[in-house]
């Protein structure tokens, strides 16, 4: 079972072990995805209507956590006590409708963490909150596909009196999204404010109010924009991946730009095509992040002659600076095969060739070795090939189970020697040549070719991740039109 976005974000706040009441359930894919990770080992799931509380059975049944939810139908929390739950979930309603829930439970001010996510009415709610003795702690803003949604933490407690620009958009908070959630905002009040002069008599308090508000959200804005530039982002993944670590083959480094260009977007992807160019200027983008070079040997002329002068000149003509880290990435800690062997599930995770220690007397070195539960090699291939969103994988089968594995994101084959001295059964990497399979097959080592792109794009994510973190004023994507290149008949 996988959640959206939204729900993601929910069910990472609820704390492990919590007794949650799951207020307008729907369909119950939150009480149920949290049991099955085993977050909590039973739910109330409530909902005013039988139809989606039927559904949310059914999910239940379905997964086999029946047993473990109690279904409700009740009027919000009028039908569970307070004894019964500590974590109170109340998503996708309008501000006063989870208003009007609180105030018939007043037991919820009292020890209870609530998270809720209003669709509407978040001024009247915010309002409420701090009329009644509650406190949001924190607000979280997630992007599900073109919406924005505000989470927020509450519990029982006093929090300092909101102006109108806070009432409306929350405590300015610098994070991924919060311009552009601001900007969302400040267009639902521009509206509200539009109304409220055309209107044949208009309220002239609230008029005065909307234009407080709008000055409210200029400064918060004026607030978040700490100006970034190219070479801020440069310095700090040096920091990350120093770019000397990087093999004598490679060209990874600042290759293209202006050092002082501010930057408000970044686009990663892991390699700068066209069409990566194309979605990054649509985006407003001014630098890609990527892993592979966009300039690799002897360029002698920059031309739309050539497929990467085509390249370089739509970076130059939309003005689009490019950072590129490779083998200096795939080398690092928590870099390309760590994050490979992550999304595999490898535990006790450890070096497969150590090349050295950086200053900061961190180990780097290609490929990493790890454990899985034993399986057999087509269980491990199947999953691999799920894991990665491979459109096929190429294998062959050394005659073992699967257990002590090795990964080498891109072209690593010529590490199966490595891998077999660190007692390896399986080794998965991408680009095998064909006596590399028989090789593999003669030693007793099964080798798993998942493809170069799903065994490298696993650090799109993880860059999107540095960088949002450490730039909270910058809005850091990954691209979605740069995919798997390869089809399998």
């Amino acid at each position: 079972m996988e959640l959206t976005p939204r729900l993601y974000a929910i069910a990472a706040k609820v704390p492990q072990g919590a007794r949650l009441a799951d207020v307008g359930t729907d369909h119950g894919y939150l009480p149920v995805w949290l049991l099955l990770h085993g977050r909590i080992e039973t739910a109330i799931a409530s909902d005013l209507r039988k139809g989606p509380l039927d559904r949310a059975r059914e999910t239940a049944q379905q997964y086999g956590q029946d047993k473990n939810i109690s279904f409700r139908m009740c009027n919000g929390l009028t039908d569970i006590a307070a004894d019964e739950v500590d974590t109170v979930v109340i998503a996708g309603m309008g501000g006063e409708t989870i208003a009007a829930i609180l105030a018939a439970a007043p037991w919820t001010d009292r020890d209870k963490l609530m998270l809720l996510q209003p669709m509407t009415g978040m001024p009247q709610l915010r309002q409420w909150l701090q009329r009644h003795g509650y406190a949001i702690l924190e607000e979280q803003i997630v992007q599900e596909g073109k919406r924005l949604y505000s989470i927020w933490t509450v519990k029982g407690g006093a929090m300092p009196l909101l102006s109108p620009a806070e009432l409306w958009a929350g405590v300015n908070r610098p994070g991924p999204l919060r311009l552009d959630y601001l900007s969302m905002i400040e267009e639902k009040v521009q509206k509200a404010l539009e109304g409220q002069l055309a209107a044949r008599e208009p309220n002239h308090a609230s008029i005065a109010e909307l234009e407080a508000v709008l000055l409210g959200l200029l400064e918060m804005k004026k607030e978040l924009i700490q100006v970034t530039n190219v070479g801020e982002v440069f310095a700090f993944l040096q920091k990350k991946a120093p770019f000397e670590l990087q093999e004598d083959f490679d060209n990874a480094g600042f290759l293209l730009g202006r050092e002082q260009a501010p930057v408000s977007k970044i686009l990663v992807a892991l390699d700068i095509t066209e069409e990566v160019v194309q979605e990054a200027a649509e985006q407003g983008a001014q630098l890609i992040v990527a892993h592979h070079p966009v300039i690799f040997g002897g360029l002698k002329s920059v031309t739309d002659q050539t497929i990467t002068g085509g390249i370089l000149l739509s970076l130059v003509e939309h003005r689009i600076a490019a950072i590129c880290a490779h083998t200096n990435l795939d080398a690092v800690e928590d870099g390309v095969n760590d994050a490979l062997a992550l999304r595999l599930g490898l535990t006790e995770i450890g070096q497969l060739r150590q090349t050295g220690v950086d200053q900061q007397g961190r180990p780097y070195g290609i490929g990493r070795v790890g454990l899985v539960p034993e399986q057999s090699l087509y269980d491990f291939a199947m999953a691999a090939k799920r894991l990665l969103g491979a459109n096929g994988i190429r294998l062959v089968d050394g005659g073992k189970p699967v257990h002590v594995v090795a990964v080498g994101g891109g072209a690593c084959a010529d590490f199966m020697a490595d891998a077999l001295a660190q007692g390896c059964d399986t080794f998965v990497t991408s680009d095998v040549k064909y006596h590399q399979f028989l090789e593999a097959r003669a030693m007793g080592l099964n080798l798993v070719d998942a493809g170069h792109f799903p065994t490298e794009n696993v650090i799109c994510p993880v860059l999107q991740n540095w960088l949002a973190h450490r730039f909270p004023q910058v809005s850091v994507s990954v691209s979605q039109r740069h995919t798997e290149v390869f089809s399998y008949l």
